[in-house]
C-alpha cells in the first residue's frame, strides 16, 4: 500500500514538472529550499544559467565564462565544443 502511495506521488510530481515547463519562456525558476545552488538552464540564453541564493529570493541570471555554454545535462557550463542543443522541455510522450 504504501509502495504504491508513494508511486503515485513520484507520477504526480514528474506530471506536474512536464506540465509546468514552458518552452517559450526563459526557464526562471521560482526559488525555494529544493533549488537553492542548482543551476538551472535559461531557455533564451546558453551562455547563461539560473541559480538561487537562497530559498524566498529571486534567482540570478549567471553568465558562463568566455567559450563556454550551459549544459543541462552537466549542470554546469562546458566547452563549446562540447556542447549539444536540447529541448528546454521534456519531449510529449
Amino acid at each position: 500500500m504504501k509502495a504504491a502511495f508513494c508511486l503515485i506521488v513520484c507520477f504526480a510530481v514528474a506530471l506536474s514538472c512536464v506540465l509546468a515547463c514552458n518552452p517559450d519562456g526563459d526557464g526562471k525558476p521560482e526559488c525555494n529550499s529544493s533549488n537553492v545552488n542548482v543551476k538551472q538552464r535559461n531557455f533564451w540564453d546558453p551562455t547563461h544559467y539560473w541559480e538561487c541564493e537562497n530559498a524566498s529570493g529571486e534567482p540570478e541570471n549567471k553568465r558562463c565564462d568566455d567559450g563556454l555554454l550551459f549544459s543541462s545535462d552537466k549542470a554546469d557550463c562546458i566547452p563549446l565544443g562540447e556542447w549539444v542543443w536540447t529541448p528546454p522541455c521534456p519531449e510529449k510522450a
